[in-house]
């Protein structure tokens, strides 16, 4: 091949590969744009549907129960957002509603009790004598009692009579709210020893059946009124019975000096104090006999307490009057 073949026969190469190479961007480009075509319709299609579920989705919304009824009632929301936090803060102030048990009294809002449960309290150093209160509840009386206790931080035992807290159950109830024991003092009152032994098994037994009702379990103690006692009622008790060591005498003088300086003469170290919760002057008295006792090195527990940290263990039907270390 002479130069000249040579010469055009690379021209012709060069040319086509420029053609080749032309050829390739064109189709290149061709397939950007269908493809730039082709994902454009894509959103629009997909933008289409989304659009159509949203319509769905807001006419389903619009027939909703929720929906209308926000329409036709839009306050209500704040209503309830309202209610929501006001219990929230009720919670947190921790309040609980107290009635006094009188069908007559206004339910009035009351703190919690501020003690630990009873019988986890620990007292060291100190003498111990726990108040008990017979024949209660009465309205007027016990509640303002329980007031004292509460803010004294105070507990005691009440020997509660079954007919009372039948007609009274909210007292029963605060009283074991605020770690309070409840116990029976028979149903009616009677004196066990004087009536027939089927009316005294009855009268037991109404009264235990009756805190049951109320508290949700058995009397944990019982106290037989006048402090009598036979064998039919160690028999049929089902409970230790607990009588006293202290008799304030408060039924008979009714005066409040001589309720307090009879039991500040009598207390020791594990004493059951005797009063009643019925009388004005009985309430009058505990406010100022429990700021004395703790003056004079004691604290007041429950019976439970008491029993507990003495290392007691009590027997149905066994009486007894204290508790001494």
């Amino acid at each position: 091949m002479n130069m000249l073949d040579r010469l055009f026969s690379r021209e012709i190469n060069r040319r086509t590969g420029a053609h080749a190479i032309s050829i390739y961007i064109d189709s290149a480009t061709k397939t950007r744009k269908r493809s730039r075509s082709i994902g454009s319709s894509a959103i629009k299609a997909s933008s289409n549907k989304n659009r159509t579920k949203t319509k769905i989705t807001t006419k389903r919304a619009e027939r909703s129960f929720f929906y209308r009824l926000n329409v036709r009632f839009p306050w209500l929301k704040l209503i309830v957002i309202c209610l929501i936090g006001a219990l929230a803060v009720i919670d947190l102030c921790d309040l609980t509603i107290s009635k006094t048990g009188d069908p007559t009294s206004k339910v009035r809002i009351a703190p919690m009790a501020k003690h630990i449960k009873a019988t986890d309290r620990v007292f060291k150093g100190k003498m111990l004598a726990a108040l008990t209160f017979d024949d209660g509840p009465y309205p007027e009386t016990t509640s303002r009692l329980l007031d004292i206790l509460q803010q004294k931080d105070a507990l005691a035992t009440f020997f509660t009579l079954g007919n009372k807290a039948a007609a009274y159950p909210d007292i029963i109830k605060r009283e074991a709210k605020e770690y309070h024991e409840v116990a029976s003092h028979t149903m009616y009152h009677q004196n066990l020893i004087r009536i027939p032994t089927s009316s005294a098994v009855s009268d037991i037994n109404e009264a235990k059946s009756t805190l049951n009702s109320i508290l949700g379990h058995n009397p944990f103690y019982t106290r037989p009124p006048y402090g009598n006692i036979n064998d039919t009622v160690k028999t049929t008790v089902g409970t230790p019975i607990i009588l006293w060591s202290v008799d304030t005498e408060d039924w008979k003088s009714k005066d409040v000096n001589s309720i307090i300086a009879t039991a500040m003469s009598e207390v020791h170290d594990g004493a059951i104090i005797l009063m009643h919760d019925i009388y004005p002057t009985t309430i009058d008295a505990v406010p100022i006999l429990i700021d004395k006792l703790r003056e004079n090195g004691y604290e007041l527990v429950t019976l439970s307490e008491l029993t507990k940290l003495r290392n007691a263990k009590l027997e149905n039907g066994v009486v007894y009057y204290n508790f001494r270390p």
